[in-house]
């Protein structure tokens, strides 16, 4: 009888579990807290890779079981877990998740959680930066954080990255920023050149609590993470996009009537009785119009010449992610092309880059991660660099053709042709440069405390760059009418014949580390604390040799030169650099509520002399929430958290030259001694400076954080520094009379002290808004002002007060000041002018009032050419299956003196061609025109404000349209995810400049210029 009723009982529960188990239909709608539809919101069966998403409606239908539980989860929203227990109609309701609250940011050695961070930290999401077209990582900062000031100042494949600082400039020396990637500082190769695609998140430590990085943090401090692998089933992706580049701006150069007729205004002005035809008679000028004598009488556009309208380039990336709860990998392959602007052109950037990232439980307490990283990085370029080649381009006269009918090149200007310099025919210079990092870390939770662990890693980095230029002759033509003959003219090489430089840099970097953690939670009180050793070593090894006298082109080796010994040289260095740290930090919060934290770092380092070689960093935080306060809470409805914060900290900077506490020598002179003996002879360079010590930040932030009616954050923030104990260089108060000289350079003999004092100060401002809804959206503003202030720099002790740059900013321009132009002899009699000056020539102010324009009438400006505001706002909106999303970057308090290399030298801009003075246009708003700019006294010799131009720019940085395919769609193809888009970079510019990109900073304009990015891509997913 019993064991009839066992068997009844089991019968009987095997139908319950097969009628719990059954399969059923659920229909369903997932709403916000206003009752909208949630578009896009994920619903997932609990520990299954089974789902869908909802309509634009916020509906969905999914088969499940009736036991199963599933999980709904939407950006902006806190993710719920819904039991089905047989139901086949449900209604989720998801409750806004603050994301700026529960965020957890990457800081120095770990994470934060955002709620109860103290000090300053931007970051931005992997997620948005791939969004730009840029390939190079670096140029998508501008706009997208507060406190960075980026600024691209070129765009040339493989050198286009741009130049950034942390809250400007704060010091007359180093002001790199150190990046730390996964963790390792200063790893070699940089971030410009990492794949976007494989960036989880970039962190930017501003204020003092980058001073767990000690000697290297004083210029801020940013921290790259890359992906990591997940759970599930392994998730494959590709995006390939193509690009097509232009440049941002170039300026329009006069043409050959315009410039023939300048040529004779320059006569005019040499030599006045000679009149106004002196170069280029009437009907010469009509010719160079006209175009009926295209040889002798050109009208050459020679930005047409040597650049094409567009160059291209695409990127692709293949990654792999996935993984169980014991291993987790993430796998990426990537290349990256770029063509440059030349016709024909020999400049090309070809990248390709993996990466392999695992992650592996070994125990339940024992966790071992293994990254590894590569990237072969492919120039290769002309002989001509960037600089040279557009330097000839706008220099170039448009009265010379750029190749004759015969298909034969002219001279160009000095024997320099920009439609062959772009080209190979001149040789070329390959640069390949091979990377490789990686790390191994390990972690073990130690079993007898609890909260305790030891964890720690060890890295390499490798890194092999060789540079090799091989130039050979190639003829160039010159056209005789006299003769109708074309005579060859010989250039490039040396002296007729093929030259080759090449040369090596090697560099190897280890870091190791060690650390002891304790995190705990005792009631309301959470305690964090680690203590780390860390060493690093870095070595670097260079040669270089070079060879004339090539016999032939077609054999480019260092073995097939010429056979002298002078047409062999050689050279080579190296140096070791050794860094021991001990670091520690310790966070305290109660409830949240009360936040604080001190850390410190003891930084040794092998470039300072013994008994200088250990600094002490430490720095402290603290803050307050008060909104987790009962009575806030109670009665302050408007605000969902506010917190205000402070840190105060010392941070130093060791990124000064070694060797300095020694007597520097290098053989200069060589001495004939006895009979005809040639001896190199040892000269003293510079002196030591036994005393040379750590420039220190002394940082200090007040910052306020707040989220309010729900969908706002807001972040203020006020900041100052104190920099001192610079290196710099008695320059001004040590005369060359003194007999204290170095006749061996400009290098000067006495050694740099720690002399120099900056301060800095200013203020960061961030808001944002984000909405969820069936149009789903967000929008955020970032503003930055960051001035700084000279408080000692080594200066003349008798310049005037208004000269000095102690006091004002770092890095101004010291200026005569332009006050118009002299249209009439009545003007150059009422007004102070410089000794020659005549009608056409620019008012220079006489500043100090003693009825001369001297050297002591120049003024020092407000502000140069780093940007005291800067500013940018991020938008992405998002509606069913599109979403659109944009970037905005501006910059003020920003100036740039550009001089065109102009005149019988060199074209000029149209702007100034077309609006010059002259005797027939007594109006005209520029000077009047010269032999050579830069030694006019409307130029170089009296350097003006007239050509410091206002730099001020807003620019839509990156803008990107995309296209979701529908699951429906997907399903039917066996694909997880197929996204279409269309996306560009630097698509236009509001400024003031009118002939060159106001990003740029070469004082001629002579660049090559920023890449305006047009380009369309596909993401898809298995």
């Amino acid at each position: 009888m019993t064991i009839r009723l066992r068997l009844v009982w089991l019968l009987l529960l095997g139908v319950t579990n097969a009628a719990l188990a059954q399969s059923l239909t659920v229909r369903g709608k997932i709403t916000d807290a206003l009752n909208q539809g949630i578009p896009g919101a994920n619903v997932l069966v609990k520990g299954t890779t089974r789902g869908t998403t909802a309509n634009a409606a916020g509906d969905f239908t999914l088969n499940v079981n009736n036991k199963d539980v599933l999980v709904v989860s939407y950006l902006g929203y806190t993710t719920q877990e819904v039991a089905v227990n047989g139901r086949t109609q449900l209604t989720v309701t998801l409750a806004d998740d603050n994301k700026t609250l529960n965020e957890v940011v990457v800081v120095g050695y770990g994470t934060q959680k955002k709620a109860t961070l103290t000090g300053s930290v931007s970051e931005v999401k992997g997620a948005d930066l791939v969004k730009s077209p840029q390939p190079n990582l670096s140029n998508s900062f501008a706009g997208r954080f507060s406190g960075i000031v980026a600024n691209n100042r070129g765009g040339e494949p493989g050198y286009d990255g741009s130049n950034y600082t942390i809250r400007g400039f704060g010091t007359t020396g180093n002001n790199d920023v150190l990046v730390v990637v996964d963790g390792i500082p200063g790893q070699v190769g940089g971030l410009d050149r990492l794949d976007p695609n494989d960036i989880e998140s970039v962190s930017v430590l501003k204020d003092a609590s980058a001073a767990v990085y000690g000697n290297r943090a004083a210029n801020g401090v940013i921290l790259v993470t890359t992906k990591r692998g997940g759970t599930g089933k392994p998730v494959i992706s590709y995006s390939y996009n193509q690009g097509f580049t232009s440049p941002t701006r170039l300026p329009k150069l006069a043409d050959a009537p315009t410039y023939a007729t300048i040529l004779n205004e320059i006569d005019y002005y040499n030599n006045p009785s000679g009149g106004l035809n002196q170069h280029y008679s009437a009907d010469e000028i009509e010719k160079f119009r006209n175009g009926s004598d295209p040889i002798s009488y050109p009208n050459t556009d020679w930005q047409k010449a040597a650049l094409k309208s567009f160059a291209l380039q695409n990127q692709q990336n293949l990654n792999i992610n996935g993984g169980t709860e014991n291993v987790k990998y993430y796998v990426s392959l990537g290349t990256i092309y770029q063509d440059g602007l030349y016709r024909n052109g020999a400049t090309k950037y070809k990248q390709y880059n993996f990466r392999s990232n695992v992650d592996a439980n070994i125990t339940k307490d024992f966790r071992v991660s293994l990254l590894l990283n590569g990237r072969q990085e492919n120039r290769n370029f002309p002989i001509s660099s960037a600089g040279n080649t557009f330097r000839s381009i706008y220099r170039a006269f448009p009265t010379v053709p750029a190749q004759f009918p015969n298909g034969l090149y002219s001279t160009g200007v000095e024997n320099s042709n920009p439609a062959v310099l772009g080209t190979d025919i001149g040789g070329t210079t390959v640069n390949p440069t091979s990377i490789f990092n990686g790390i191994l870390r390990a972690s073990y939770n130690l079993p007898f405390v609890q909260g305790l662990s030891v964890d720690g890693f060890f890295s390499i980095d490798k890194s092999f760059n060789f540079n090799k230029s091989f130039s050979i002759p190639y003829t160039l033509y010159n056209y005789d009418r006299t003769t109708n003959a074309y005579n060859a003219v010989l250039t490039g090489g040396s002296a007729g014949l093929a030259s080759l430089t090449q040369s090596q840099t090697n560099i190897s970097n280890l870091t190791q580390n060690i650390r002891l953690n304790y995190q705990r939670q005792f009631d309301a009180h959470n305690v964090n604390a680690f203590v780390a050793y860390e060493q690093n070593q870095r070595n670097e090894v260079t040669f270089g040799a070079g060879r004339i006298n090539f016999p032939t082109p077609t054999t480019p080796e260092l073995s097939q030169g010429g056979a002298a010994a002078t047409d062999r040289t050689n050279s080579g260095s190296s140096y070791n650099f050794t860094r021991r740290s001990v670091i520690g930090r310790l966070a305290y919060n109660y409830k949240e509520k009360y936040l604080a934290e001190v850390q410190a770092r003891l930084d040794g380092s092998s470039v300072f002399p013994e008994g200088n070689q250990y600094g002490f960093f430490p720095s402290i935080s603290a803050g307050y929430r008060i909104s987790e306060e009962d009575w806030f809470k109670n009665s302050v409805r408007f605000f969902d958290d506010l917190k205000i914060r402070v840190s105060h900290g010392t941070l130093g900077n060791d990124n000064v030259g070694q060797f300095q506490y020694y007597n520097n020598y290098s053989f200069n002179n060589q001495y004939v001694l006895g009979s005809n003996v040639i001896t190199p002879g040892i000269d003293l360079i510079k002196l030591a400076n036994p005393n040379i010590t750590w420039e220190v930040a002394r940082k200090t932030d007040i910052g306020l954080n707040a989220v309010f009616l729900k969908h706002f954050n807001l972040e203020l923030i006020y900041f100052q520094q104190q920099r001192y104990n610079i290196l710099a260089n008695r320059n001004a108060s040590v005369p060359n009379t003194s007999g204290i000289v170095n006749p061996y350079g400009s290098d000067p003999l006495v050694p740099s002290e720690n002399i120099g004092r900056v301060n800095s100060s200013g203020f960061e401002g961030t808001l944002g808004y984000t909405h969820a809804g069936t149009i789903r959206y967000s929008l955020s503003g970032n503003v930055t002002y960051a001035k700084s202030k000279i408080i000692n720099i080594d200066e003349a002790p008798g310049l005037l007060p208004y000269q000095r740059q102690t006091g004002g900013p770092l890095y101004t321009y010291l200026l005569y000041r332009s006050r118009g132009i002299f249209r009439t002899q009545a003007d150059l009699d009422a007004y102070p002018h410089l000794p020659g000056a005549r009608t056409g020539d620019l008012i220079l102010e006489d500043y100090n009032g003693d009825g001369k324009i001297t050297a002591d009438d120049q003024v020092r400006t407000p502000y140069g050419n780093v940007p005291l505001l800067t500013y940018g706002m991020t938008a992405n909106v998002g509606y069913g299956p599109f979403d659109l999303s944009m970037v905005i970057a501006g910059q003020g308090l920003v100036s740039q003196y550009v001089l065109p290399e102009s005149g019988q030298v060199g074209n000029f801009y149209n702007s100034w061609a077309a609006n010059r003075w002259s005797p027939t246009n007594t109006d005209g708003s520029y000077p009047r025109v010269d032999t050579r700019a830069s030694s006019s006294i409307n130029g170089g010799l009296y350097n003006n404000t007239f050509w410091l131009n206002n730099a001020s720019f807003v620019r839509l940085k990156n803008i990107e349209l995309g296209y979701t395919l529908p699951k429906a769609t997907l399903s039917k193809i066996k694909m997880s995810g197929v996204r279409v888009y269309a996306n560009a970079f630097n698509l236009f510019t509001i400024t003031g400049v009118k002939d060159y990109d106001p990003e740029g900073n070469n004082g001629s304009g002579q660049f090559y210029p920023q890449q305006r990015i047009i380009n369309l891509g596909l993401n898809v997913k298995f």
